[in-house]
Order: C-alpha cells, then structure tokens, then sequence
C-alpha cells in the first residue's frame, strides 16, 4: 500500500494507505458492495497513530480478517485510514451478506469495531476519498526522492536548483503559466514538444531551494493550481546532489 498524511483545519493529522493497483480496475463492476470496519486504537503520544504494544496484536487482526473476507465473500482490501483515534478500514465485495458475521468472528472481544456496508457501484468512496488527488501524489513521489537522496548521502538543508516540470495541451498554455511563475520567483529552463502525448508541450521551470517535504508540498500546491489554470498538469520534479 501506498501511504500519505493530511493536516486538517484543526491541524490533526491523518494517514491513509491505499493500494494504487485498483485505478485501474475501478468500478469494478463484480464488486459493488463497500463494506467498512472501524478500529478505535489507544490513544498514543509522539505523533503515532498505533500504540507501540498494540501494533502487532493489530497487524494480526487486520490481517486475519483481511484473508477471511477474501476467502468466503472474495472481497479486497482497498485501503485503510488512521484518524481520531481509529483506523478505518474499506473493502469491495460482489456481496455485504456474512460480512458482518466474519467481523464479529474475527474480533471475539479483541477491539472495539464498528462495521457496516453500503452499495458504492461506482466506487466512489475509493476513487474521491481514498485514492490520493494530486497534490497527494506529489507528496508521495517527494518522499521517494527525498529518501533516494538521503541514501546518496545528500545535505538536503543545502539549497539547490530544482527543476519542475508542468505538461500542457498548447503553446501558449505554457507560455501564459511562464509568465504566471516568473513573477512568483520561478527561472524558465525550456519547452519540449512531443506530438505524441496529448499533453505534448513539457516546461521546465526552476526555483532554488532546499529539499524540504513542506516547501515541495507548498510548491507543487502553487505549480499545480497554475497548471489547472492552463489546462495542464505538474508533472513531479527533480535535483542534483547538493555540492
């Protein structure tokens, strides 16, 4: 699965695992039941959102049920949320009927849960709740670079020049959101056309900086909302080795 965090207006954060492969699947059509069982956790300190001395006793459970609902109603873990205490998990089944009674079979006391269905033919809960929107995506792709650097040995507190790339139907689409980030401290390194790719015309912008999760995730907010303005989209970005 795949994980990132969201800081609410409250500032709580939130982390949610999702497994990506279903995109390309979803709706499933087969599967048009949703079916969720909530798990309030202990409280915990130091940001964590699983106890230390449950984690294992959880990871047991979630996995005995995972194989369970698989076995007798064929349904597939979609993604799982940690939020106010409780770690939510959502599954699509071709059915609901028995979903509860494995639940209940599973849990025999070990957590508090609260369970429940509902018909979600259109996968809705997973492609608008679940599945990361853009920005999301960015930060995901961040953490991966950031960690490749790390294990190059990197300084990410140096600041360096870091290339954005931002993808778009037209020429001029491009050419109007190089005016837009220029005035907001970006260089423009070049354009790319491929007339193979609908969103042929690739930009290049830079910005000095250092490799920091909160500047990305503020940058690739700024380069996404202009790349939408345009009709295009942020494409992710990339850097040297500091020096």
């Amino acid at each position: 699965m795949i994980e990132y965090y969201i800081n609410s207006a409250d500032e709580s954060l939130s982390k949610t695992e999702v497994e990506m492969d279903y995109i390309s699947v979803a709706p499933d059509k087969s599967a048009p039941w949703m079916l969720w069982a909530f798990v309030k956790l202990s409280e915990c300190e130091d940001g964590l959102f699983v106890a230390e001395n449950e984690v294992e006793k959880l990871e047991a459970f979630v996995s005995e049920l995972t194989t369970k609902l698989s076995q007798e109603i064929e349904a597939g873990l979609v993604g799982k949320k940690y939020e106010d205490g409780w770690l939510e998990l959502y599954y699509y089944a071709p059915t609901a009927k028995r979903f509860q009674n494995i639940v209940s079979a599973v849990t025999q006391s070990q957590f508090m849960v609260d369970s429940g269905s509902s018909k979600d033919a259109k996968w809705e809960h997973y492609l608008y709740n679940l599945y990361p929107n853009e920005l999301m995506l960015q930060q995901i792709q961040s953490r991966y670079i950031i960690e490749e650097l790390q294990e190059a040995g990197d300084d990410l507190s140096q600041e360096r020049e870091v290339e954005h790339y931002l993808a778009f139907f037209t020429e001029s689409n491009a050419n109007r959101a190089i005016a837009i980030l220029e005035g907001h401290g970006f260089t423009h390194k070049g354009i790319s056309y491929d007339p193979q790719d609908d969103h042929g015309y690739t930009l290049v912008m830079s910005k000095v900086h250092t490799i920091d999760a909160t500047i990305l995730e503020d940058i690739a907010f700024e380069l996404i909302t202009t790349a939408q303005e345009e009709h295009g989209h942020y494409s992710g970005w990339g850097t040297g080795l500091s020096e």
